[in-house]
């Protein structure tokens, strides 16, 4: 273990340490993580609320309450705030690229129901009919050997009859 001989806050949730076991060694810095409080025989209560609100704040709210806790004279209080605060940003960052997936697969899945809508009413399903028992198609002689890029291509069975 090696005890630093000074630590000096960053104040972002961060602190410098420096060991000095040898010269020229670099400073280290690190993030700090709060410790549980196990000395009391209280029953630990989930987060109110409004500190829940403020933490997530994206007005004058969050400095406020990073400014009272520094009063605490605890980096590891103001550690978790940030910690909290960065994971918090970063969620909030993935549900809006999730909500614009989630978007877009809605308006191609209405594409598609849009679409089969007009085959139906052409009523290609009844003018093509006679396809409906196979289940797979031999390719015409002229698409062969043609390579098309960005295609799914379709398994062939030479057993299939014609």
């Amino acid at each position: 273990m090696v005890v630093p001989e000074w630590i000096r806050s960053v104040g972002n949730g961060q602190v410098e340490l420096l060991a000095r076991q040898e010269p020229g060694e670099p400073t280290y810095i690190t993030e700090l993580f709060l410790r549980p409080n196990y000395t009391e025989n209280t029953i630990t209560e989930t987060a109110a609320p409004w500190f829940l609100a403020i933490l997530a704040s994206w007005d004058g709210g969050f400095h406020t309450l990073v400014k009272e806790a520094r009063r605490l004279n605890n980096p590891a209080a103001i550690a978790e705030i940030y910690h909290y605060r960065r994971l918090e940003d970063e969620r909030t960052k993935l549900t809006c690229k999730l909500n614009h997936i989630s978007d877009a697969i809605t308006s191609v899945r209405n594409q598609l129901n849009g679409c089969r809508f007009h085959m139906e009413w052409a009523q290609l399903p009844l003018l093509l009919q006679h396809l409906k028992d196979r289940n797979s198609f031999t390719p015409s002689v002229t698409n062969v050997n043609r390579h098309r890029r960005n295609t799914c291509r379709v398994r062939v069975d030479d057993r299939a009859s014609p």
